[in-house]
């Protein structure tokens, strides 16, 4: 052990510390393991949680615009078939002329679809109609005019391979038949793929499912599919 002496400003010396010089110097504590790896769980989990959120945001944003976009094509092809199209005249859905009343290429002529929504390189839907429009999700749109089951003037509006989350979005039916995007709806067919190909189909309102038709409603796997799913859905709008 040594006392050491300092000096002060002025020559003076002033009072000496002991120490020890066998004792080691201080050191920095280092993060231990189990520490590190809770902080990169917390981290990681932030981001998780911000990426889930950015998604539903981003799904919501995307579903409300696919709304306003299907509304839009809704009111400018009521204009265009009075303009166009003799309603009495319109084929029956079992007529096998029903491509002459697709009514896609005139919207899009028409400059009645956003330049987004719109791919004129496209190939057919799986029905084999040409599809130019496509919806927010890439899959393909069709417009159709059809005399539903040979009597009532319809648009079909078929919407291909939608993500269940978003079928939820644009599915749900207030008791008047009001969607989100159209003041009525007659009817909404749902195609769910069963896994070998083909499709379940189920419609709403039904028996068991009357209006209005709720998320609850929507939820159920022959409906909306499962979560994380995507189906195809054809909505009948009435034309009179």
């Amino acid at each position: 052990m040594r006392l050491v002496h300092a000096v002060g400003s002025k020559g003076q010396r002033v009072a000496g510390t002991r120490y020890n010089r066998n004792r080691p110097a201080r050191r920095l504590r280092a993060v231990t393991l189990i520490e590190a790896v809770l902080f990169i769980s917390v981290a990681l989990g932030l981001i998780v949680g911000g990426l889930a959120v950015y998604q539903q945001s981003s799904l919501a944003e995307r579903a409300t615009s696919q709304m306003r976009m299907l509304g839009s094509l809704v009111a400018e092809t009521r204009t265009l078939l009075e303009q166009k199209l003799n309603l009495p005249n319109l084929p029956s859905t079992a007529d096998p002329m029903l491509l002459a009343a697709v009514v896609d290429n005139v919207l899009v002529k028409a400059n009645a679809v956003a330049s987004t929504y719109v791919d004129l390189n496209a190939p057919p839907n799986l029905v084999g109609w040409p599809s130019p429009i496509r919806h927010g999700w890439h899959g393909a749109m069709n417009v159709l005019a059809v005399r539903r089951d040979g009597l009532v003037p319809h648009m079909l509006v078929y919407l291909e391979d939608i993500p269940s989350e978003v079928c939820l979005r644009l599915s749900s039916i207030t008791t008047g038949g009001k969607t989100g995007f159209v003041e009525q709806v007659t009817e909404v067919v749902f195609q769910v793929p069963d896994g070998m190909g083909g499709f379940n189909t189920a419609k709403l309102p039904s028996v068991t499912h009357p209006l209005p038709i709720t998320p609850d409603d929507l939820a159920l796997p022959a409906h909306c599919g499962p979560a994380g799913g995507r189906l195809n859905v054809i909505y009948w709008i009435p034309l009179d």
